[in-house]
């Protein structure tokens, strides 16, 4: 990879800032037909990530009437036939989009010279295969005459992002952090069938050039059936383009950094799985995205903002970005020892071999599960038990908690005088008691925590990894 230096810098005060080209730039927004095509033909193989109910929309309404006859089509089976063989799903589909020219699907440069910009999982065999059949779907489908009816759809939608994306210096702040980039194109897209999930897709073309193409997945409608982007969406659009910066920088740096990450993994598999995040590579992406996104909200937003997304990354199995985060923190102060993040790239690979090396420690701090009654797995539980009774390893905060579950599957809390019983914590605060209501010969499912809801906290300040229980009730 060749080094990215800043344009030039200024001194002001004594302190050294970097002064990009392109501060003053806005990023344009687009609903990419491209983007919409690959989300549609994923939706129709099943594949979750572009079947969140959080999708549910008027215009998703219309996709499946214009596209639900096509269910069996031959790209939609090879879609579930990739998915299945190769993993191909989430930001490989829009990797592969954003890879596609514009009316004509064809390569914006051939397959066989896109290693290193197309997502891994991709071969030039497979995505030449898939393209064939993508064609005859748009054409069988009158793809494009659809698009054409929805073009003033796709123009509000694309002026819903641009609210958000304006009102933060994104360039200029990646610019002045990562090195001004001069040959790259910024185009925000909105993934109007993603469900709110979103991908800091990008693409390096042979002779140097970059567009960085983030799809930022729309998961709330308003009574027009338009998206909805706010300032919650800040943060995000954040993560999204710098995952085109970090994400090169990990493989550039791979020799040091999977050692280190494949020691760590093992530890935070189960729980990074279940975001699919499943590989050591992957976890690295993740801790130094977040980690960049939380010293740009500390830039931008609040330093609160960047304080409570570091601490719901926890909960999400990165115990670590909070250090990542104020170590990228030196290299802001630094940057004149430090003129590129290339530079700086060396101390995160001693930083991540720091983890590795106190990996059992730093799991060994979050709270346990001691036992749980009734038992998880218990196949005959006493349907006239009136408690749920979970016990943990050390005291626990008391001001919150989750369970969390389908709500025709959690055990039903006990009520009196017609409201809830409140749950509470006993014994020195480890153990916790949820009055219930249970039902002679029913299986109940419930979670402790959830990836994105970190309830149970220790009173270190910890979360508790989520834990899954199911037991079923005897007959009478």
């Amino acid at each position: 990879m060749r080094r990215f230096r800043p344009r030039f810098v200024c001194f002001f005060g004594g302190l050294l800032f970097v002064c990009p080209a392109q501060a003053n730039e806005s990023i344009p927004v687009q609903v990419d037909p491209n983007v919409e095509l690959l989300s549609i033909v994923f939706r129709l193989a099943g594949a979750d990530e572009y079947n969140q109910p959080k999708s549910h929309s008027p215009y998703s309404d219309e996709v499946e009437k214009h596209f639900g006859p096509f269910k069996d089509h031959r790209a939609v089976k090879m879609a579930a036939q990739l998915r299945s063989d190769a993993g191909i799903g989430f930001d490989a589909v829009m990797s592969y989009a954003t890879h596609l020219a514009s009316r004509t699907l064809d390569p914006k440069f051939p397959f066989a010279q896109s290693e290193g910009s197309l997502e891994k999982r991709w071969s030039p065999a497979s995505a030449t295969r898939f393209l064939a059949a993508l064609k005859q779907f748009a054409a069988d489908s009158k793809a494009d005459g659809f698009f054409a009816a929805h073009q003033d759809f796709y123009q509000k939608a694309a002026e819903r992002l641009k609210a958000p994306l304006a009102s933060r210096p994104f360039r200029a702040w990646l610019d002045g952090f990562f090195g001004a980039k001069p040959r790259t194109k910024f185009v925000a897209t909105v993934g109007l069938l993603n469900g709110g999930a979103s991908y800091g897709v990008s693409v390096h073309y042979p002779d140097g050039k970059e567009e960085i193409l983030p799809v930022i997945g729309a998961g709330e409608f308003d009574a027009q059936g338009l998206p909805v982007f706010d300032d919650r969406a800040i943060p995000l659009i954040a993560h999204e383009f710098c995952h085109s910066y970090t994400n090169p920088f990990v493989d550039q740096f791979a020799g040091g950094l999977l050692p280190s990450a494949e020691k760590i993994f093992p530890y935070r598999k189960a729980l990074l799985a279940r975001q699919a995040y499943s590989t050591p590579t992957t976890m690295l992406y993740e801790s130094m995205v977040r980690a960049c996104t939380a010293r740009f909200a500390m830039d931008n937003n609040t330093p609160a903002a960047a304080k409570a997304e570091l601490a719901r990354d926890v909960g999400r199995g990165f115990l670590w970005t909070g250090e990542l985060a104020e170590l990228l923190g030196s290299y802001e102060k630094k940057r004149i020892e430090y003129q590129s993040f290339e530079d700086f790239m060396p101390k995160v690979v001693t930083f991540f071999g720091s983890v590795a090396d106190s990996i059992e420690t730093r799991v060994g701090r979050l709270p346990k599960v001691v036992s749980i009654s009734p038992a998880n797995g218990d196949k005959s539980a006493d349907p006239a038990t009136k408690e749920i009774r979970v016990e943990f390893d050390r005291p626990m905060r008391t001001n919150s908690y989750a369970v969390m579950g389908d709500p025709t599957k959690t055990p039903p809390v006990a009520q009196s005088a017609g409201r809830a019983v409140p749950p509470r914590f006993l014994e020195g605060r480890k153990v916790f008691v949820m009055p219930v209501k249970l039902e002679p010969g029913k299986t109940y499912v419930y979670a402790l925590n959830s990836v994105y809801r970190s309830g149970f906290v220790s009173a270190e300040g910890l979360p508790l990894d989520p834990v899954e229980v199911t037991f079923t009730t005897a007959l009478r």
